[in-house]
């Protein structure tokens, strides 16, 4: 889903930019970033609701768009797509906050130096997604 890879791409950057500084193989762990949206409580909804807002933006740009000129389409296709990067920045920003906070317990609980995207991790390190998404259920 787009949703989910937008998100990952900019989960795996913010954990890349925290880990700039050297660690030690033992003081790496690693998440899966889709396992953890996905077992985020409010994920669920937030889908549905950007799946509805996307619904309801085609139906708009259709009803809207009608005898216009193809700049004036575009305007409003535009106008829309605006609104629709909104609705998913706030629909997201709550979720990608919790995400980031129970890593951050879970890294210090483990005195781990560094939580990296499970992509980016090459040797050592240890999983931690479970003890993330725990974190994410209370």
């Amino acid at each position: 889903m787009k949703l989910n890879k937008k998100v990952t791409a900019v989960m795996a950057a913010a954990m890349m930019a925290a880990s700039a500084f050297s660690v030690s193989a033992a003081g790496i762990g690693y998440v899966h970033t889709n396992a953890l949206l996905q077992a985020h409580p409010k994920m669920e909804k937030a889908q549905l609701d950007m799946k509805q807002a996307a619904q309801k933006a085609q139906q708009q740009f259709q009803k809207q768009s009608a005898g216009k000129s193809d700049a004036e389409k575009q305007q409003l296709a535009n106008n829309l797509q605006r609104e629709l990067a909104q609705k998913e920045r706030d629909e997201m920003t709550p979720i990608m906050s919790d995400i980031m906070k129970a890593i951050q317990q879970v890294r210090k609980e483990k005195n781990l130096d560094v939580v990296l995207e499970s992509g980016a991790v090459v040797d050592g390190g240890v999983d931690v997604t479970s003890d993330v998404a725990a974190k994410l259920g209370k």
